[in-house]
């Protein structure tokens, strides 16, 4: 039974894993080109973009990216070492680091120990002022040594509040690539392809009136779809 139960669970994650990989990425008018950025760097690390800057509203990709992009480079460069983290968590980390003067350890596991950064909801460092001081020398050491670091945002880095101009310089160095709400055959497709991940079948006059009815926001219409099953 045990065996079972982790067969269960190691099928589970290997379907999670799945679930935000490149072929399930449904592209359109409205990300192909954050769509292109990211394979290419997943392909060639640290050599075409770098940093990969993405940005969109909440809702409409970006972490699926990021996610493709980890499950990518892993299958090509498997000896990578890669570090995927919210904004929030390197935050609460560096703030931990200071509060028990663990500094050196922060500074080996974020500048010395990784090939690949990747750091979703870089705005939430705004304001922050030590926070943004660090996370400047941290990507100023990983990308003069050569690595990769892809960055995501809620908007693009010249109107990110509240961090200071050389950073948001650092950002515009690099490739910045916009993702907008998805046009309707695109959210018809991706309707279509959560539900055949579920194995629902949903008729097409059913797909039209989610698609005309949902149309910002790409985590609603995969909940939509979800409950819909449900």
């Amino acid at each position: 039974q045990m065996e079972l139960q982790e067969e269960s669970k190691e099928e589970t994650k290997k379907s999670d894993d799945y679930e935000f990989t490149f072929e399930t990425f449904i592209v359109g008018p409205s990300n192909k080109f954050a769509h292109a950025a990211a394979m290419a760097v997943a392909t060639k690390p640290a050599v075409l973009y770098n940093p990969l800057f993405i940005y969109g509203n909440s809702g409409l990709g970006k972490t699926h990216l990021l996610n493709a992009i980890c499950y990518e480079v892993k299958k090509k460069f498997p000896d990578m070492n890669i570090l995927y983290i919210r904004a929030e968590q390197f935050v609460n980390e560096f703030m931990q680091a200071l509060q028990y003067k663990t500094t050196d350890e922060f500074h080996d596991k974020f500048r010395n120990s990784i090939d690949l950064l990747l750091i979703d909801d870089i705005q939430f460092i705004a304001g922050k002022q030590q926070t943004i001081e660090e996370f400047f020398h941290t990507f100023d050491t990983l990308v003069f040594a050569g690595k990769q670091v892809v960055i995501t945002s809620d908007r693009p880095p010249r109107e990110i509040q509240s961090i200071t101009d050389r950073l948001k310089s650092r950002f515009e160095d690099g490739l910045l690539a916009d993702i907008q709400p998805p046009e309707y055959e695109t959210r018809c497709e991706i309707i279509k392809r959560k539900a055949m991940m579920l194995n629902f079948e949903i008729p097409d006059s059913v797909i039209d009136y989610i698609a005309d009815k949902v149309k910002s926001n790409i985590r609603q219409l995969e909940g939509v779809t979800k409950k819909l099953y449900a």
